[in-house]
């Protein structure tokens, strides 16, 4: 696996107005002092917060955190964990990479850190965690378990374990006891080497993403609460539908002691939806259900404009209706010649400019109407790293449904020639997904082939090439161009290099 490695350092962001006087005294790194909370947080970090949640957090938050470096696969950075390294203060933070969101925390070092619980310190400048420290903080529990190979101790809690080293010379004794490594014979004691919170299993090794409740959504929002409404600032899941629109499922109470395959495939409820449909949803319903977007974004220019025509829409956009009305009012030769205080008035000629309400806490931005102020495009983000918008938007866990009529038929034609297919079973035998439906964990090529209509896109023969987008110079944009596919049945998909969709816009 090849891993990219980011990093973030912040402590020039504070320094960049101190004089040369002061180069030489650097500002002392502050002991953050983390609250541990067995199966749930440590500190500000709670299992099962997002990735971007957790960035925005640690951008605001440079004197304690001075150094950020985030770890991902180039290749597959949805089939691998992301790792957000803190070696300032000695932690990992371990995301699931499809979801991502926060499955187990390590605390590799703790002397940089102040670890308390109940009110007690576990670790800290005069506090060391030896094992009777914890066996005393933490209360009884069942006998740890000895990795020969290591040499090393683990003291397991419910949610919470423990790594101690020990010294070879002692290795004996406890690889056929059951006793608690309290003391050693010299009448010294093991050392807490690490700290990992988790939850869904008893290994940490295992651990998996706790369910979307409420109480974590609340507790994601809450770094941040200018925008968004309440209850409705994490989302658990989009189902969408081409030319229809979306249907956004928020998180409720928790209703059972899920805490893995759920995540994936959330449990739906309708008390806690919102349904935005193309062309007929309002601005005004639309921030009554949502709330205050993040910013509101006014678009100027319609750069792809150019590769539309009136008489042949293509998928990377359709062609302006009252557009096409002024053009052919323009092409009568009988006509007489407009002046430009008429033509300003001719509500045929004034297009007025469509906005964007752009909220970055789910993952969507949505398209409004200029002149009628209705929804007219929907925007998914899949926050991949190594795209240009990457920590812009949090990851929106979309699904795009479509019609199993369609998705049969065009598997009928794609098969007819070939080996025969139950075009009946909605589910493959290697893929749990049903067929007619693409999420947001998919690549493009396995989207394409579950699409049931024709891409604009040059595996087609005698279709048009991919359009390029290129998002400024090298300096800018170090990750490179991305190229544009779509369907004229209401798809556009952003694809990047290594085939990933970055961003889906509905229509």
């Amino acid at each position: 696996m090849t891993t990219h490695t980011s990093t973030i350092t912040n402590t020039t962001k504070h320094n960049s107005n101190n004089n040369n006087n002061n180069n030489n005294n650097p500002q002392r790194l502050k002991r953050i002092e983390l609250v541990i909370t067995p199966g749930k947080s440590l500190g500000p970090f709670r299992l099962g917060s997002s990735l971007w949640d957790t960035i925005q957090l640690l951008r605001d938050r440079p004197q304690f955190f001075p150094t950020v470096e985030l770890k991902y696969s180039q290749k597959d950075p949805l089939r691998h964990d992301f790792i957000i390294s803190l070696p300032s203060n000695g932690i990992h933070l371990r995301y699931d990479g499809s979801l991502q969101r926060l499955k187990s925390i390590e605390c590799f070092d703790p002397s940089k850190v102040k670890l308390v619980y109940q009110n007690g310190d576990v670790s800290s400048s005069r506090t060391i965690p030896t094992f009777l420290l914890i066996y005393k903080s933490f209360g009884p529990t069942y006998p740890g378990e000895f990795d020969a190979a290591k040499s090393i101790y683990t003291l397991k809690y419910p949610g919470l374990a423990f790594t101690f080293p020990i010294p070879l010379r002692f290795q004996t004794l406890y690889q056929s006891s059951s006793d608690l490594p309290m003391e050693f014979p010299d009448g010294t004691t093991p050392i807490a080497s690490r700290v990992y919170l988790y939850t869904g299993s008893t290994h940490w090794q295992q651990a998996t993403v706790p369910s979307l409740s409420k109480v974590i959504a609340e507790h994601n929002a809450s770094i941040s609460t200018k925008y968004g409404k309440l209850g409705r600032r994490e989302l658990e899941t989009i189902i969408a539908k081409p030319t229809k629109g979306a249907t956004l499922y928020f998180p409720t109470q928790v209703s059972s002691n899920e805490t893995t395959d759920s995540a994936r495939e959330p449990v739906k409820t309708t008390s806690n939806t919102v349904q935005i449909t193309l062309h007929l949803s309002t601005a005004q319903d639309i921030l009554a259900d949502l709330g205050k977007p993040s910013r509101i974004f006014y678009k100027e220019e319609d750069k792809m404009k150019i590769h539309s025509t009136a008489n042949d829409l293509t998928a990377l956009e359709k062609q302006d209706t009252k557009g096409d009305r002024s053009k052919a009012s323009g092409s009568n030769n009988g006509s007489r010649a407009v002046s430009a205080e008429e033509e300003d008035k001719d509500p045929f000629t004034v297009h007025p400019t469509d906005y964007f309400f752009n909220y970055f806490h789910l993952g969507i931005d949505i398209l409004i109407d200029g002149g009628l102020h209705v929804c007219k495009k929907i925007v998914l983000h899949g926050n991949i790293p190594g795209h240009y918008d990457f920590q812009r938007y949090k990851r929106c866990p979309f699904q795009i449904v479509f019609s199993k009529k369609d998705v049969k038929q065009a598997n009928g034609k794609e098969n007819s020639n070939n080996v025969l297919v139950d075009v009946e079973s909605d589910t493959d035998d290697n893929d749990p997904v049903p067929v007619h439906i693409v999420t947001a964990e998919m690549k493009a090529a396995t989207m394409q082939k579950r699409i049931p209509w024709k891409s604009n896109d040059v595996s087609n023969a005698n279709e048009q090439k991919p359009v390029i987008l290129t998002r400024g110079s090298s300096e800018q944009n170090p990750f490179g161009s991305t190229h544009l596919t779509g369907y004229d049945e209401g798809i556009v998909m952003e694809v990047t290099k290594n085939g990933y969709v970055p961003t889906i816009v509905l229509y």
